[in-house]
């Protein structure tokens, strides 16, 4: 996995350039192809996965403290994050040993307000995706993630799958 390619983000170039070059290829990988139809994103068990703006935006940008939960970033750009675009689709289709958790977040008053889905790959890429009452799941955001954060997600979160790629 760590071979799997990185977006090309040319030297030099503004964090707006680089970021209008993120959108062009998250729209025409994720969202809408050349002819402008949408793309179908399903996940290596055929799921749907909706993508949106908003899962764009976060993936692209960053926080001192990612772990604070998924608001508005701070850092508006980062470049190890965005590079790393092309890894959701080869992520969602399985083309890695992935673990599937489940992590659910209360309220304070008791209720349960998300069930987020967590993939991670065997190279600490996390994919997170909100699962929907029609079945579906929507990406939230993903991201390299740290060997602290990884301790936290498998404490609080079930294990719901460990999924190994075909072997060809």
């Amino acid at each position: 996995m760590s071979d799997w390619p990185l977006l090309e983000l040319p030297d030099g170039a503004s964090d707006e350039a680089l970021i209008a070059l993120c959108w062009k290829y998250f729209e025409r990988t994720y969202l809408r192809d050349a002819k402008g139809d949408p793309v179908r994103v399903r996940d290596w068990r055929g799921t749907v996965v909706r993508m949106s703006a908003f899962a764009f935006d976060h993936i692209v940008s960053g926080d001192e403290d990612y772990r604070d939960g998924l608001g508005l970033h701070e850092v508006a750009f980062v470049p190890k994050r965005a590079e790393r675009l092309p890894w959701i689709g080869r992520t969602l289709a399985g083309d890695s040993v992935i673990e599937v958790r489940h992590q659910e977040r209360k309220s304070s008053r008791g209720r349960r307000l998300k069930r987020r889905v967590l993939i991670v790959t065997e190279d600490s890429y996390v994919v997170a995706l909100d699962r929907e009452d029609d079945g579906c799941l929507r990406l939230r955001t993903a991201f390299p993630a740290d060997a602290a954060y990884l301790s936290k997600i498998r404490r609080e979160g079930a294990q719901l799958e460990v999924h190994h790629p075909a072997r060809e």
